[in-house]
This record gives C-alpha cells, structure tokens and sequence, in this order.
C-alpha cells in the first residue's frame, strides 16, 4: 500500500496548469533548489540523524530524504537503502511514485513535500516498509515536524553560505584598498628618493617603497583567495620574485617546485622576508638570486635565498645586532614572528651565500 501524507491545511489544491506554465514552474523550483546547493552532495551526518530518527518513528527499515533534481530525485540521506537516486515522475505532487511502485510494488510508504520559503517543492522525506501497514496521525504529525527540520537546516545553511558569500566580498574588498593605498605610499617615497640630495638618503627610501609594496603585493595575493585560511606559498612567491626581479633588475630564481600551503597569517612574514634578503642579496652579491621553499619534514618548512657572490665575512652571525643593518634585523624579527630560527652560510656549492629561516609548519 502507498500512501501519501496529506497535504498541511492550507495548501494549494488548484488544478494542474498547461505546459507553458509548467515548464515556468519548473524552471522556478530548480532556481528555488539550486540556491541551497545540496543537489548530488556528500552525506552528512545531521540528514542522516533525520532519517533514522523517521525510521525509528514508524518502526520501518527504510527513510529517504531526496531532493528533486531535473530528472531524478537524489537521495542525500538514505537509511537502510543503498540506492542514492531514484528516478521521478513528471506529476510533482508524486513525483518518486513511479520508482517506489517499482522497487516496493506490496509495500508502505508515507512522505512529505519539502518546501521552500516561497512554495516550491524541493524534495521529499519518506519512510518506506516493504510490506503494508498502517500508520496514525501522531505518527503523520512527527513526519511533518521532522520535515520542518529539515527546512529550518536548509534555511541555516543557505544563510550560512550567503554570510559566507558576504564575508568573501568584504574582506576582498578591504584587501583591494589596502593594497591601493599601499602601492600609493610606495609611488610617493620613491618619488621623494628621487629628490633626496644625499644618495644614502634615496637608498633608504628607496628601500622603504619596496617593504611597502612587498606589503601590498600580499593584499593583492588575498584578493584572489577570498576567505580561506591557507595560501599555495610557491605561486605567491613566484609572482614576487617576478615583480622584485623587474623592480631591483636582477634576475632572481624560484627554485621550488612542489607546492606547499600554509596559512594565510604566514604569508606577510615569509613575503617581507623574501623582500628583504633579495634585495640584500641584489646590493652586496648581485645576480644570479635563487628562491627555495620546503617541507623539510612533517614539521617544519625551510625558506632560503642563495646568492653567487664573495660569501660571508668569517664571523659573520646574522643575529647579533651589533653592525647589522636594518634589513638583518627586519628579517631576524619576522623569523622570530614565524617561530623559526634565522642563520647564515656560505653556499653549499662554490661561491656566495645561503640566508635560511626554518619555521615549525601549523
């Protein structure tokens, strides 16, 4: 025996429209079940917790929870069954009849319609025994108050996803103006280093217009990623190292290959610190630069910048401060900022140096 739950007091009963406006309908309810975004979804265990619970309700085997698509109904949960879809009817008022006639021809069902807010039907919660049965109307009432749960969730994750949505545009937006007031502030002190009377002078400012715009070349990186809480480090850094080689006129090398993420707090230390040891690199070693980040082990990553040129003086200790200019210092701060440690080398193989800092990965 199939039976159907009736409908709740108050719903339309018109009679069914011509094919024009079906076809109208139609495309209305799929626009109405496309914003939820659960169509052909992994399982989660909140629908599933729904479905035992009906089950459990009317001491039957078998609840389904589907939403219609286009041409089949899909099973987001589906407890004591291992179909995942069933195909639908063209009737919406009864629209997996023709699959359940088909699959439990002497058997029991009992469903109810899944509406959104503005009266589309986009799906169904059902129970279903394969022999007939009867059921009372306490037990159609808790049918009805578990389909509303599972509206109210649809309706949480959909303003769920909108917030989301919401919160991805503004932090976009805040980080496409700090990357424009930035690039600003970096265009007037390097029009400020070309006046400066003293060529020391110029330098600094120079240096300075490129902490800044190394600054605001990680707003730009968190433009293009929106609200994720981690960042591809490589693709960053190859773009950096592209802009600071056009920047600085050397020729500076990527030489990583494996992509690594880390989080997103990271990526304004690690990209000052490329800045600061590239263009120390490009003053006191010239060219080639090479880049390397990595993985190490399962704890730790490794950023380096090697150059070719003398090496180090004997002595030399990159964290003793006496001596030091400030983009030592400025890298031995953010070394400490990542929790890493900062030492120096000559190259491993012939001439130059090798600056490394190796911070813990979280």
């Amino acid at each position: 025996m199939l039976h159907l739950v009736p409908p709740t007091p108050g719903a339309s009963a018109d009679s069914e429209p011509p094919p024009g406006a079906r076809a109208g309908l139609e495309a209305a309810r799929l626009a109405a079940i496309e914003r939820y975004g659960i169509l052909d979804t992994p399982p989660e265990p909140a629908f599933d917790r729904i479905t035992a619970l009906a089950a459990d309700l009317f001491n039957v085997p078998i609840a389904v929870l589907g939403f219609i698509g286009t041409d089949h109904v899909f099973f987001k949960s589906h407890h004591g069954l291992d179909a995942t879809q069933a195909g639908r009817g063209a009737d919406p008022a009864a629209v997996m009849t023709p699959w359940l006639r088909t699959e439990f021809a002497n058997g029991f069902h009992a469903g109810v319609p899944l509406h959104s807010p503005d009266g589309q039907e986009i799906g169904t919660l059902c129970v279903i025994d394969r022999r007939s049965r009867r059921v009372d109307e306490q037990q159609l009432r808790r049918l009805r108050a578990l389909g509303g749960v599972v509206t109210d969730m649809l309706a949480m994750r959909l303003a769920a996803r909108r917030a989301l949505a919401q919160a991805e545009m503004t932090s976009s937006e805040v980080d496409h103006r700090a990357m424009n007031s930035l690039q600003f502030v970096a265009s007037l002190l390097q029009l400020q280093s070309r006046t400066a009377v003293l060529p020391e002078t110029a330098q600094q400012l120079r240096a300075a217009a490129n902490r800044v715009l190394a600054v605001a070349r990680v707003h730009r990186t968190f433009t293009t990623i929106g609200t994720t809480d981690r960042v591809p480090i490589l693709a960053h850094l190859r773009t950096l190292c592209g802009e600071v080689s056009s920047s600085v006129g050397s020729e500076i090398r990527l030489e990583s290959h494996d992509e690594v993420d880390v989080p997103k707090g990271q990526v304004l230390a690690i990209g000052l610190i490329v800045n600061e040891l590239v263009t120390n690199a490009h003053k006191h070693a010239g060219d080639p630069i090479s880049v390397a980040f990595r993985r190490i082990d399962p704890t730790q990553h490794e950023l380096s910048v090697l150059d070719r040129g003398p090496g180090l003086q004997a002595g030399f200790v990159v964290t003793d401060p006496a001596g030091k200019g400030l983009g030592m210092k400025v890298v031995s701060a953010l070394a400490a900022q990542l929790g890493g440690a900062f030492y120096a080398t000559n190259h491993p193989i012939g001439p130059g140096a090798r600056f490394t800092i190796t911070f813990p990965t979280t």
